[in-house]
């Protein structure tokens, strides 16, 4: 069995916008991973769904032409860099979503990027930068969040820097809050015999030990925390959906389903995955061959001139 004693401090005593359930997935499989404690929990949560693909077809004439799209699948807990991804074996990373955004606004033929998203959310380290990237990137290239079927948390904090968010009618959203947890192992240290004492110089140098109660100062630096960080939160929200920031505060990190997500403002299309990928790729082709007939009269044009001076010399000369 393998261990990560490095992903305590990227469990507890930080805040994080991911769902109570995912945060609860969290702390047993630092008890199961990090504690060695006996357990008979399964590491495996049904949260955690596979990427969306379209379907093969048997007949490929069928099949809708995907050029133009840039498609970036966000599924599983969000971390901030790639090393963390060696944590469960499927995760994303915003670093990792960043330099696919880069990808995608460097490459000519991409006309639109569309971010096939299926996550509880994770970590808050990193995720504003990336939702603020997102958000920068729709305003040169339509960018599209397609809900398959969960965005909660930071996942939907990406969702919501996109121009546009699609979910099904099973398809949920919301979760819009800020979790952080402290573990105290000071009495699974006294039953094992161990005693730890820090030595320390800084009033808070040794808030958060893992090895003691939480203190008045301890918990008034966690709360200041996740405080500061829910602030942020419910702004980018209020921002990026145009959306008072009351009315994201009054969703109290509820979850949306469906049409219910729609009528809070939190979606904007009711359609299945493959019906939004089918609509965004075909109007992909169609910008692709507005962009080629421009590119032809441009060159038509240029023809028609060069023409027209040659006739002109050739008159001057007689």
């Amino acid at each position: 069995m393998r261990t990560y004693p490095h992903l305590l401090s990227q469990i507890f005593n930080r805040p994080h916008m991911m769902s109570p359930e995912l945060m609860a997935l969290a702390v047993e499989f630092s008890k199961i991973q990090l504690l060695r404690t006996e357990s008979n929990l399964s590491i495996q949560p049904s949260m955690v769904i596979q990427s969306y693909e379209p379907p093969e077809e048997e007949d490929d004439d069928d099949d809708l032409p995907t050029s133009g799209l840039s498609i970036i699948p966000i599924s599983g807990p969000l971390v901030p860099r790639t090393g963390n991804l060696q944590m469960c074996q499927q995760m994303t990373a915003y670093e990792q979503v960043a330099a696919q955004i880069n990808a995608a606004l460097a490459d000519p033929e991409c006309s639109q990027i569309v971010f096939d998203i299926d996550s509880p959310g994770g970590a808050s380290t990193g995720a504003f930068e990336l939702a603020n990237k997102i958000k920068a990137a729709g305003a040169i290239k339509p960018t599209t969040a397609i809900v398959n079927f969960n965005a909660m948390s930071g996942a939907y904090l990406i969702a919501a820097a996109c121009n546009e968010i699609s979910l099904s009618q099973t398809g949920g959203v919301g979760s819009i809050g800020v979790i952080a947890q402290h573990m105290d192992v000071s009495k699974m240290n006294e039953a094992m015999g161990l005693k730890i004492t820090a030595i320390y110089k800084g009033d808070k140098k040794n808030n958060l030990s893992p090895n003691e109660p939480l203190n008045e100062s301890s918990m008034n630096e966690l709360s200041t925390m996740v405080e500061k960080t829910y602030q942020q939160f419910v702004s980018a929200v209020s921002d990026f959906r145009s959306l008072p920031m009351n009315q994201v505060i009054d969703t109290q990190a509820g979850l949306y389903f469906g049409q219910d997500a729609i009528d809070a403002g939190l979606a904007d299309r009711l359609e299945t995955p493959q019906d939004a990928i089918n609509r965004i790729a075909s109007q992909a082709v169609q910008t692709r061959s507005a962009r080629v007939n421009a590119a032809r009269q441009i060159q038509i044009s240029k023809q028609s001139l060069r023409m027209r001076a040659r006739a002109m010399n050739l008159s001057i000369q007689l």
